[in-house]
């Protein structure tokens, strides 16, 4: 199957920061991952969604919270309505962002009729605001958004919707042990593929190479990492699965067009405003 991998990045939000709105989805929303965080719940239709991999039923009380390295796709089998709310974790509170990582993949949280009750009164509170034109409807969004995901994460370990492991396929895989550098061979072994035939493959189904997709993830990690930890420039480029704080610069300046230090002082810069 040939389907090219959508890439959208921060400028796909409306002021750069967050997007409140309702979303339909009629048939297909494509493979795609991102460099902000989402949340999407249902409020009509049927369908589901395949997030690394692995496939979820959408329903009424299942709501997702994506990472920015996560891939995922939307098939609806009757017209989706999907409450849909993008942003920056430049709005997030610290503490919240390192929870996310905990997590290798997007949360999936089955809601309770009470907390399903709370977080759609919430969203729905912040897309009639971010629609609106308060004076101050910046500062209500965020503070509206941190108690939105507190809300989305905080019965997450009793609630997660979880799928057995064999049904995980090499896109869960490599964002789960992408620092340990999976090779093409233990890749290839891993989905029961010839390793010529899954190149070939690995390139239809995500439009990148299997080094290019690994690199991104490992980027999109670091990043995470230079935002909320204080740890070295050689710290992290190990911990993302870089051989050498050299390498691990020069691919980070060639997929942003700064160093990691530069990337860490603009953001230390724009939260300490």
């Amino acid at each position: 199957m040939n389907k090219d991998a959508i890439f959208l990045d921060e400028n796909n939000l409306e002021g750069n920061e967050i997007f409140c709105g309702i979303s339909p989805v009629k048939t297909h929303y494509p493979l795609h991952f991102h460099e902000f965080y989402e949340i999407e719940l249902a409020i009509e239709g049927e369908g589901y969604d395949v997030l690394n991999g692995t496939k979820h039923e959408i329903q009424p009380n299942v709501i997702y919270l994506l990472h920015p390295t996560d891939y995922h796709e939307i098939f609806a089998t009757k017209p989706l309505r999907l409450l849909n709310i993008a942003f920056t974790n430049t709005l997030v509170d610290n503490q919240i962002i390192r929870d996310f990582l905990e997590y290798d993949d997007g949360i999936v949280n089955k809601l309770t009729k009470h907390k399903l009750y709370e977080v759609k009164a919430t969203a729905k509170l912040m897309i009639d605001i971010f629609n609106g034109n308060r004076s101050n409807k910046s500062q209500i969004l965020v503070h509206l958004l941190n108690a939105l995901l507190l809300l989305i994460i905080g019965s997450n370990r009793r609630n997660c919707v979880t799928n057995d492991a064999s049904h995980i396929d090499v896109l869960k895989y490599i964002n789960v042990n992408f620092a340990k550098n999976p090779s093409l061979q233990q890749l290839s072994k891993y989905c029961g593929y010839q390793r010529n035939y899954f190149c070939e493959f690995f390139k239809k189904n995500t439009g990148f190479t299997y080094k290019e997709y690994l690199t991104n993830v490992k980027i999109k990690y670091s990043k995470k990492l230079l935002k909320i930890t204080d740890q070295s420039i050689n710290s992290v480029a190990l911990e993302c699965g870089f051989n050498s704080a050299s390498n691990f610069i020069r691919e980070f300046n060639r997929k942003t067009g700064i160093t990691p230090k530069q990337y860490r002082k603009l953001y230390l810069a724009t939260t300490n405003k």
